[in-house]
């Protein structure tokens, strides 16, 4: 685990040094404009919205971004034959980018809501989907040779997943159903909007068994594509 830790205090301090917690801010600044001449009510309605349609983008393309400089700079197949294992760079990664996107989302929340929210579900929400989105932007980076291909599969990725946003507007079908991001949509929702504890629930074991793959996945592409790479 000191390795693991070792990690997560150096990407930490290179993504201070990045600048990525300075974008977070300008992300956010809009977002807060936005929400500020809005009611509670509409409030509710919009958060979740902004939560699923671009904070948990920004965790996906931060973790690309962290992909493609460490590849660039070489830092990235130096730490394959470290002692570092797979499951550090990935866990270490993930854990600090959430941190990011876990603020953005406290302070919009607690920038309409307060102490009123609802805060037990809406973190645990809105810690589900940053894990599951900062996994995927991995999965979608490491397989490019530049970050500009990754651009056009993120572009390509994010339209098919926001479909089940048309919830938001009441289209609703159970073929969502077949989108990975819909279990983290209707937690989201229903952190904001009180669901039953028994949907919640159900919600929370789709969305965790959708993230455990990507997980997986994420394991599996780093052998792939880093480690085989740097064997090769």
């Amino acid at each position: 685990m000191s390795v693991f830790f070792q990690l997560l205090r150096l990407d930490v301090m290179l993504q201070i040094r990045s600048g990525f917690w300075i974008a977070a801010v300008f992300i956010m600044l809009p977002w807060l404009g936005v929400l500020w001449p809005l009611t509670q009510e509409r409030a509710n309605f919009v958060t979740p919205a902004m939560i699923f349609l671009d904070i948990s983008l920004t965790g996906t393309m931060l973790m690309a971004g962290s992909y493609f400089f460490q590849r660039r700079e070489g830092s990235l197949y130096a730490l394959v034959i470290s002692p570092m294992k797979t499951w550090h760079w990935i866990g270490s990664k993930v854990v600090s980018l959430t941190a990011i996107c876990m603020v953005m989302c406290v302070i919009l929340v607690a920038f309409k809501s307060g102490l009123s929210a609802s805060w037990g579900p809406i973190l645990l929400a809105c810690l589900c989907i940053n894990v599951q989105f900062a996994l995927l932007g991995f999965l979608l980076a490491v397989p490019f040779e530049k970050f500009t291909s990754f651009m056009v599969a993120n572009s390509l990725v994010f339209g098919l997943l926001e479909v089940p946003a048309l919830a938001f507007f009441n289209i609703e079908t159970p073929l969502y159903w077949l989108w990975p991001s819909h279990p983290s949509l209707l937690l989201l929702r229903g952190a904001f909007h009180g669901a039953p504890v028994l949907h919640m629930l159900g919600y929370l074991a789709a969305q965790l068994a959708w993230t455990a793959l990507f997980a997986w996945l994420s394991l599996r592409w780093f052998h792939r594509y880093i480690s085989a790479r740097q064997g090769g």
